[in-house]
């Protein structure tokens, strides 16, 4: 009988502790992949960062955006084969190429056209054969059924082909996450970013906001279940202990 009282209390206090929960997923995906591009030409040909760019509201993630995808490219493709922002930067001035570098992503950014000249004088300067563009956004989202409160940050980015002066690759790096995660949003931004450029969508599993909605719900369907069969066993506990002592 002591036996099983024991048994009883390990199987109370598994159960009351067994309703795991994701505070935050990866969000980071691969969208269009040019067919004779792969991520493996990045450490062959080197890439270089161009600066992040975004909005006012997010001026503070821009700069550590920056130097996070540069550490975790290099980690991925080599110290050598990643130009980080900050050599960009100082290559277009030394080349003069600044001020039409600015004009160039304005009018890329209301006409979609790649500026083919000024990527194809960049690479050069960089001697790199791809670029890194990459947009910053941010979002933050309640589920209306559950009020749960989620924060996402994203960097929709492009591979540019400085020989074509084209796009080899679209994809995104993100992480969402609930209010409480104290999670870096910038460093797994960065990290996601790093292990889907170049691949192909059918090579990653892309998730969203909704799977960490329903992760947190089913985790509280399953806290409900676990409290009400921990009662039920606590009370069946108790019953035992009672019958032992008589």
């Amino acid at each position: 009988m002591k036996q099983l009282i024991i048994i009883c209390i390990v199987i109370f206090l598994y159960l009351t502790g067994c309703a795991p929960s994701r505070t935050f997923v990866d969000t980071s995906c691969s969208g269009y992949k040019n067919i004779d591009f792969n991520r493996s030409k990045i450490s062959e040909y080197s890439i270089g960062i161009l600066p992040v760019l975004g909005g006012d509201e997010k001026e503070q993630f821009r700069r550590p955006m920056g130097d996070a995808i540069t550490k975790y490219f290099r980690e991925e493709f080599g110290d050598k084969n990643v130009k980080s922002t900050q050599q960009v930067i100082t290559i277009l001035n030394e080349n003069e190429l600044s001020e039409q570098y600015t004009k160039s992503l304005t009018g890329y950014y209301t006409s979609g056209i790649v500026p083919k000249e000024v990527v194809i004088k960049l690479g050069k300067a960089l001697q790199v054969k791809y670029l890194l563009y990459t947009r910053l956004l941010a979002d933050a989202e309640t589920s209306t059924l559950s009020k749960i409160k989620i924060s996402e940050l994203y960097v929709q980015c492009q591979v540019w082909d400085t020989n074509l002066g084209d796009v080899v690759w679209e994809g995104k790096g993100g992480i969402a996450k609930l209010e409480n995660d104290a999670s870096n949003l910038v460093e797994k931004t960065a990290f996601g970013l790093s292990k889907v450029v170049g691949k192909d969508h059918s090579e990653i599993i892309c998730l969203d906001k909704s799977d960490l909605v329903n992760s947190v719900q089913q985790a509280e369907s399953q806290g409900t279940l676990l409290a009400i069969i921990a009662c039920v066993g606590g009370g069946l506990l108790l019953g035992l202990v009672i019958a032992q002592s008589l």
